[in-house]
């Protein structure tokens, strides 16, 4: 078993939670399926934990060698602040927060388990593009999300298939957060470092880095790229192809 992940059975915040099994690790957290015990209730649960930065002693999460101690705060706030973005968005299409806490020298946010799978990874599994009549279904779906994340004032900045949950019922959720920002009125988008973007989704603004410019029409632009990635299975053309080239820049 991976000594860099939580074993299955470890308890946490005093019982409350057990944990099952990983469910998926990236570059600044693991996720886990863990169990509500009180009232069998099954949730994902997000742990912050840097690759290269973290290591794990028993349970408890520690910092490489001091100099990442400063890196590792700043990337925790980040994600404190991106599970307290999450816990204000109620919407069917967006995954919920019900639990926030501190344990391990780290920090955890307990979620709503999607039965499901990505978009990407539906992609990847059938190796044919969604039909018309699905993304037509999965499209109003991902506006009523981008309509009460924009409400409040949030952008999501990593629109993308891989970011795009279905249900086995056919419900879409929009989840990972991690990229987002929020408006602060009169001052703009908060932000204190660059920002990540993910090729073939981001508009110019992004990719230029140009805070001032962001807006609802930067996640919208994201979601076009994602409909004719789903309906083509090519990667958009750069912002600057389009601009150059138009409608000759698309495969089809």
């Amino acid at each position: 078993m991976d000594n860099k992940l939580l074993q299955p059975g470890t308890m946490l915040r005093g019982g409350t939670y057990r944990v099952e099994r990983q469910l998926s690790s990236g570059g600044f957290g693991n996720t886990y399926v863990v169990t509500n015990v009180s009232f069998d209730e099954t949730f994902a649960m997000k742990e912050f934990f840097m690759k290269d930065i973290n290591m794990r002693e028993g349970a408890t999460v520690t910092v490489s060698i001091p100099d990442n101690r400063s890196t590792f705060d700043t990337q925790r706030n980040k994600f404190l602040k991106e599970a307290r973005r999450l816990r204000k968005l109620k919407n069917d299409h967006i995954v919920g927060v019900h639990d926030l806490f501190d344990e391990n020298g780290t920090t955890y946010y307990v979620m709503d388990f999607i039965d499901g799978e990505s978009l990407n990874a539906r992609l990847k599994r059938t190796g044919q593009p969604l039909s018309e009549e699905e993304v037509r279904r999965i499209l109003p779906q991902l506006l009523d999300a981008l309509e009460t994340i924009h409400q409040q004032g949030i952008w999501h900045l990593d629109l993308k298939p891989g970011n795009i949950m279905m249900t086995k019922e056919g419900k879409a959720l929009l989840i990972d957060f991690g990229a987002s920002k929020q408006m602060t009125p009169g001052e703009g988008v908060t932000t204190s470092s660059g920002l990540c973007y993910t090729p073939g989704y981001a508009p110019i603004e992004q990719i230029e880095q140009n805070i001032d410019k962001f807006g609802p029409w930067t996640d919208i632009y994201s979601l076009g790229a994602t409909l004719y990635n789903l309906l083509t299975r090519n990667s958009l053309p750069s912002p600057t192809e389009l601009m150059d080239m138009g409608e000759a820049a698309l495969q089809y």
